[in-house]
């Protein structure tokens, strides 16, 4: 095949333009939702010399703390992100 066949090839098939989302496994997500749950159990059991440490009051940590395992993304405050 010369160059420009491939060019246009790849153009047709959606690969120059934007990009897609990888589709994301059910495995995944479950994996994201555990990890999410155990660091979130972590969080609420340090004492406030280690939240203090982390630039963190307890309302940040409730607030964490209370999300639901899927919401997994990030959270801003202020303006910088937790």
């Amino acid at each position: 095949m010369s160059a420009p066949t491939i060019a246009t090839r790849t153009t047709q098939a959606g690969f120059a333009g934007g990009a897609q989302p990888a589709p994301v496994s059910l495995w995944t997500v479950m994996r994201r939702m555990w990890v999410a749950v155990t660091t979130r159990h972590e969080l609420a059991s340090l004492d406030e010399r280690m939240l203090h440490d982390l630039g963190l009051s307890k309302a940040d940590v409730f607030r964490e703390v209370g999300r639901a395992p899927w919401d997994t993304a990030p959270v801003r405050r202020g303006d910088r992100m937790l």
